[in-house]
């Protein structure tokens, strides 16, 4: 029997137990003036029932850790007919919990209820007092009128045998929770840095909040302008390379490739697709005027001579709610406040027009990067961003401008957008389904690994990267060399895919067929269904479980077989058992954190357990 259904009788039988004890307890609280035998009784149950209910205290807190709601788990002792204790949010959090442990669970618990029901069923020997009760007379006074009039036959050994077979489940139930308990926490006490411990997260982690906010801020800005009704009607196939770069005054750095596919009024597509090779820097600014202008402060106009101010642009530092001791960074950044210098490409009708590489930017680019910005688009939505758009540097350019950190090593590598538009992008995962070539490596494998961890960590909770995905979801291109594939050159061009259209659904053709997106929602209902039998604790993780054991096993692994993952996770691993350790960790989510990768604690514990035991491992094989 699975987990899920055993809970779904354990959860209520629990609060069939708290009524029970509670009503029990008051019959015999009524009855122990009969004698002082009932009154040791009662002591010994009332102690019992106390026993049960902190130990159902704990577990409630155990079970709902995430969501530490410690009133609500007092009205869930204090009443037994509470109606959360028959809800799905309970269902859920015990088996995420217990897991295995439920079927014990349960078992003691129908021990308990079971006990106190023939408990209850002994005291009906005093039923004969309350018949004898007179109108208006409390139950206590019938009690102690007749205690010496009506002789009343109970079994003490039997009540002595009841409240010691209760002692004995409260003491499993004990064990039980506190096994589990410690099963819940991780294997160390302290994440482990290969640095050493309690040293400071480096600056890098800083960057990863702030490319989450800068992505999903792209994104709502390009939904926006393809999204006008003005607009053209384009479709739009947006490729957003895994690698990102953030410096202190310029803000973050993504890398795209866009290809637009024009329509006529019939939804047709036009054969041939421009394709757009961009960065885009996305700063905080702090003053924004009206239509998402840059306005200059009162105290920072012009002189006479006409001579520029300098403005200040606040950017993107960790999240306000984390406790890196990252700070927000505010640099002096000097850049003309005239309208002309770039277009503001939500008042295009077709943006893909504007960033179209024009002799006069490449030469722009060519000369000083810093004017060769083509347009922006701003979001108030997320502390107003400005994403500026620049080209993609030419080759002559590309030594100096790497030196700018400006250009993406593979995306301007090639001036020519040809391999863009002629090749079509391979699903990671494909490359599993061949044996693993020579040339790449282990080292090659892990720093594999490695890009696909920082990738969820940037993008995790965004509108790129969804809550169930895998190596399917991720893409490069096929670079070759003297006519061979290149695979760890392709590698570096591995990015995420999205699509849009201003124009109807039901006239466009789309990426996914309807198959698919039946495939999708099946998926979806799958892995819900998964979360509750088999306690996963975080799907983004668990996929990124599912990838590491992908690369380290270097064959294609069903994330819907929970069961068979689980399974595979415990065999040894070709890259080590400092890998599989990892796997298995990042499957059950076992950071001592929590299971909600929004919060930053439990971040900052992937970042150190994940990214840098990873780092650690290419160390330790001497690669830089």
């Amino acid at each position: 029997m699975e987990p899920v259904s055993l809970v779904l009788g354990v959860i209520p039988l629990i609060g069939v137990s708290v009524k029970g004890y509670k009503k029990t307890h008051a019959k015999l609280k009524d009855f122990r003036h009969y004698s002082r035998e009932i009154d040791r009784i009662r002591r010994h149950f009332e102690r019992q029932r106390q026993f049960f209910l902190n130990e159902i205290h704990l577990i409630l807190r155990l079970a709902l850790s995430e969501e530490p709601e410690e009133h609500l788990v007092e009205e869930l002792i204090d009443d037994g007919a509470h109606p959360l204790w028959h809800s799905s949010r309970l269902e859920t959090a015990f088996v995420a919990r217990f897991q295995t442990n439920c079927k014990t669970l349960k078992d003691i618990a129908e021990d308990i209820s079971g006990i106190i029901n023939d408990t209850e069923m002994g005291l009906e020997c005093f039923e004969i007092l309350e018949q004898a009760r007179q109108k208006g007379e409390s139950i206590k006074d019938t009690v102690r009128r007749l205690r010496g009039r009506i002789k009343v036959a109970f079994d003490k050994s039997q009540f002595d045998d009841w409240i010691g077979d209760l002692r004995s489940s409260n003491a499993d139930l004990r064990l039980l929770r506190e096994q589990v308990g410690e099963l819940d926490k991780p294997r160390t006490t302290t994440i482990r840095n290969s640095a050493g411990g309690g040293k400071r997260l480096p600056p890098e982690f800083g960057s990863y909040g702030a490319t989450r906010r800068a992505s999903q801020a792209l994104y709502d800005a390009l939904w926006a302008a393809w999204s006008k009704q003005d607009a053209a009607n384009f479709r739009h196939l947006v490729k957003l390379f895994l690698e990102t770069n953030m410096k202190a005054d310029e803000g973050v750095q993504l890398n795209l490739v866009i290809s637009c596919l024009g329509q006529d009024d019939h939804g047709i597509l036009h054969p041939e697709p421009s394709v757009v090779k961009v960065h885009v820097k996305s700063q905080m600014l702090d003053f924004i005027g009206h239509a998402g202008l840059i306005t200059q402060r009162p105290d920072a106009q012009g002189d006479a001579s006409g001579r520029v101010k300098r403005r200040r642009v606040v950017n993107f530092a960790l999240d306000s709610d984390s406790d890196s001791d990252s700070q927000a960074e505010v640099a002096d950044q000097t850049q003309p406040t005239s309208t002309t210098a770039t277009v503001d490409l939500q008042q295009s009708q077709h943006i893909c027009a504007e960033l179209l590489p024009r002799r006069s930017q490449l030469a722009a680019a060519a000369h000083n990067h810093s004017q060769s910005c083509i347009g922006y688009l701003d979001t108030s939505s997320h502390d107003r961003i400005r994403h500026s758009f620049y080209q993609c540097c030419s080759p002559s350019t590309t030594t100096t401008l790497q030196k700018q950190s400006v250009c993406h090593p593979i995306l301007c590598r090639d001036a020519s957008p040809s391999l863009y538009t002629n090749t079509s992008p391979v699903p990671l995962n494909q490359i599993l389904q061949q044996p693993r070539s020579d040339e790449l490596s282990v080292p090659a494998q892990l720093q594999l690994a490695l890009r696909i961890a920082s990738a969820v960590l940037k993008f995790n909770s965004t509108s790129w990267l969804g809550e169930i995905w895998g190596l399917s979801d991720l893409y490069f291109f096929e670079q070759r060399s003297e006519a061979a594939a290149d695979l760890p050159t392709s590698l570096q061009t591995l990015h995420l895919g999205r699509e849009w259209s201003s124009s109807p659904a039901a006239l466009l053709p789309t990426l996914e067929t309807d198959n698919n997106m039946i495939l999708v929602d099946r998926q979806k209902t799958e892995m819900e269904d998964a979360k509750l039998t088999y306690g996963i604790h975080n799907v983004t993780m668990y996929n990124l479980g599912v990838a590491l054991l992908s690369i380290g096993r270097w064959s294609a692994v069903d994330a819907n077989d929970v069961l068979c993952v689980r399974k595979m996770a415990r065999e040894t691993c070709p890259l080590g058992p400092r890998y599989q350790e990892l796997t298995q960790r990042v499957l059950d989510c076992d950071f001592g954190f929590g299971k909600d990768l929004r919060k930053p604690k439990l971040q900052e514990a992937v970042y150190d357990g994940v990214l840098v035991e990873l780092e650690g491992m290419i160390a330790a094989l001497g690669i830089r």
